[in-house]
């Protein structure tokens, strides 16, 4: 399962008090490539022989790539692809810190290379803890004693990388820029292109509708309210009154005109 990119390094201290620097954290970044050498992921840094067995590779490292932290270090980020048991253990809250293994001088360039992730328990675990008693003894391989190993850093539970969704003006031109084979195929893009742009235009009003609560629009809603009001007395009031009131008598006197 392809995942987003995940904090597993920084420059300072190894755990077995070497030093890991900006420039190499840099340059495992820079030179990376999967096809060349495809870091693994393992339990604890131990591996196993066997496909089936506790200490298989719980997947892949795909990409890395660098930043800067708030204290001004630099900090190594990486894109896995996980099995699902190492999904099954990140749901479970197990093994949720990550630690490198660094080759300082890969295939003799003298840059250093990612040479493999693991997921431990803790920044000082069990598999940590061994790798630095192993490292400082006499007996250790030399591609051992070569290798560096980071302290652990926790990391927030893995989840799936989520690609950035296009624009609605990309999408709409996409959608009709007539790349249909028929017109049928046409208009059902056409189709979608509208739907875009009502969703578009729902979240607008949904986040016009939130303005509501606010004090320009309450002034505002206050006086409607009360315009509407004064217009309701005034249409009641007109709808009581006479529209043809009676004419007020004459008052030319009592004198009775002869026509002769």
């Amino acid at each position: 399962m392809k995942l987003k990119f995940f904090r597993v390094a920084r420059s300072g201290r190894t755990i077995d008090g070497r030093e890991i620097t900006p420039e190499q954290i840099d340059q495992m970044a820079a030179n990376y490539d999967p096809k060349k050498y495809g870091a693994r992921i393992w339990l604890e840094h131990l591996r196993s022989t066997m496909p089936d067995g506790t200490f298989k590779a719980y997947g892949d490292v795909l990409a890395v790539k660098t930043e800067t932290d708030a204290d001004g270090a630099r900090v190594l980020l990486a894109q896995i692809d996980a099995t699902e048991d190492l999904m099954k253990l990140s749901a479970a809250r197990q093994k949720v810190f990550f630690s490198i293994e660094i080759q300082p001088n890969f295939a003799g360039t003298g840059e250093a290379y990612l040479a493999g992730l693991a997921v431990t328990d803790s920044p000082a675990s069990l598999g940590t803890e061994m790798l630095t008693f192993a490292v400082k003894s006499d007996k250790a391989p030399a591609a051992i004693k070569d290798h560096l190993f980071s302290e652990a850093i926790e990391v927030e539970a893995l989840t799936e990388d989520e690609p950035e969704k296009p624009s609605l003006l990309f999408r709409v031109k996409e959608l009709l820029s007539g790349k249909a084979k028929s017109d049928d195929a046409r208009f059902a893009q056409t189709d979608a292109g509208v739907l875009a742009i009502a969703e578009e235009v729902a979240a607008i009003r949904a986040d016009f509708a939130g303005l509501a609560t606010s004090a320009a629009v309450a002034e505002i809603a206050a006086a409607v309210a009360a315009n509407k009001a004064e217009f309701s007395a005034l249409v009641e009031k007109l709808s009581t009154t006479d529209a043809a009131p009676p004419r007020t008598p004459a008052s030319g006197g009592s004198a009775h005109l002869t026509d002769c």
